[in-house]
């Protein structure tokens, strides 16, 4: 009998790239609303493995998005990257950027900005990415230029259309800092050991991000970047935590605003190994958050061997149990209950990944009130709620530095699975 919560669940099934030969097959992907009601998430895991150029003019969506460029062996993205990426990105036609991609990076394209061609210029080892949209019914806005003139033309759900006849291919654009530089890096130049760590990385008053990061030799200096764009573009951080055996390092995450200006978009790249208790049931306000459970191969995500139970409610005293044995995604609605999630029979690594919709991560868990305030006059209350949020969370050991989650005053889980069989 399936249970309330089975819709806010989809299993991937393997899908094969089409694209052409340079794009990776089967893919796991999140086709939105038509794979999970009330989705407004599309994103996809695609492998490239050759040179090739995506989307060779711009366009735009009406809805945020976040591209995100690995090397496509996890955990260690940084060793695993040997590439070169351009892409072009602007507010207008007219003041396109060139953004030169050498190392693992994220990019925050705000919505109705301008952005592609998208060219893969070196690909000496796979390159992982991700195209997260902030809808459930991806498309976008181009220019075309028809007999009669120039007309803004929506296309949905279409990714690689053709003019059609009468039409001209693209519009006038005009890129800012082209500089006529084809290439700018030769193979095996990027240096894993010099990757930005997330100590350097927490943005501070006076202290602006990494966009681009000194761990690639270059043949050419990169073109400068407006402000604007600049703040779009991360050099991803390196994390090494020591939240114990089961997590493996290193590992990268976007930690939203702690490291990105106005990043809307908060998610992991974990790999897990080992048996665990994650987190204590929560819900998030406001905004709408996916887990994603994959194999830890991106060569081949539907390797998975693990089982996983995790708690769906709408309260904490009206908890649901699901189990996850093969790949995944689950929505949660905004202040919809869930966890813990009980990470069991880990025959293989797993990926998981907490994607949530807002620059800012936080949980509320509920906890009984003090007798002072059940017994308030007004507004007596059973239940206190309580918020933890990157916004608030400070270091245990040193309360002026943000907390980046380092594992040092976690609690150790390592026999988990041996002590429930005593």
């Amino acid at each position: 009998m399936a249970g309330k919560y089975e819709s806010m669940i989809h299993y991937f099934t393997p899908e094969d790239a089409d694209f052409g030969p340079w794009s990776h097959s089967p893919q796991p992907f999140l086709h939105g609303e038509k794979d999970i009601p009330g989705c407004n998430l599309t994103a996809g895991y695609q492998v490239i493995t050759a040179p090739v150029v995506m989307d060779d003019e711009p366009i735009f969506h009406r809805e945020e998005e976040t591209l995100f460029f690995f090397g496509a062996k996890l955990p260690d993205v940084f060793s695993s990257w040997d590439a070169e990426v351009h892409l072009y990105m602007g507010p207008s036609l007219d003041k396109m950027e060139k953004i030169v991609i050498t190392e693992p990076t994220a990019v925050r394209v705000p919505k109705d900005y301008w952005h592609c061609p998208l060219k893969f210029v070196r690909v000496d080892k796979p390159v992982l990415f991700q195209a997260a949209q902030f809808t459930g019914n991806p498309g976008f806005v181009k220019k075309v230029q028809t007999s009669e003139g120039e007309m803004m033309e929506f296309i949905e759900g279409e990714t690689h259309r053709k003019p059609r006849e009468g039409e001209r291919a693209s519009v006038a654009w005009n890129v800012i800092n082209e500089d006529g530089i084809e290439r700018y890096t030769d193979q095996g130049a990027y240096d894993e050991s010099k990757a930005p760590f997330w100590e350097d990385c927490v943005l501070v008053p006076g202290y602006t991000q990494i966009s681009y990061s000194d761990a690639t030799t270059l043949l050419h200096e990169k073109p400068a970047l407006s402000r604007d764009i600049a703040k779009s573009v991360l050099a991803m951080p390196k994390e090494i935590t020591d939240w114990g055996t089961w997590m493996q390092n290193p590992k990268t995450y976007l930690r939203g605003q702690t490291y990105m200006e106005d990043c809307q978009y908060h998610i992991g790249w974990q790999i897990l190994s080992g048996a665990l208790n994650m987190e204590e049931a929560h819900f998030h306000q406001g905004k709408d958050e996916y887990l994603f459970f994959m194999g830890a191969d991106p060569m081949n995500m539907f390797d998975f061997d693990a089982q996983i139970e995790i708690f769906i409610g709408d309260d904490p005293d009206n908890m649901e149990s699901y189990i996850i044995d093969r790949p995944c995604v689950i929505r949660f609605p905004a202040n919809k209950w869930h966890c813990p999630i009980k990470f069991r029979k880990m025959k293989k690594p797993v990926l998981f990944q907490a994607a949530f919709q807002d620059g800012v991560w936080g949980t509320i868990t509920r906890s009984e009130a003090s007798e002072e305030v059940k017994n308030k006059p007004y507004f007596s209350r059973k239940w206190a709620y309580d918020y933890m949020g990157d916004n608030v969370r400070r270091c245990k050991f040193n309360e002026d530095k943000i907390c980046i989650v380092c594992g040092k005053c976690f609690p150790r889980q390592e026999n988990i699975e041996k002590d429930e069989e005593k």
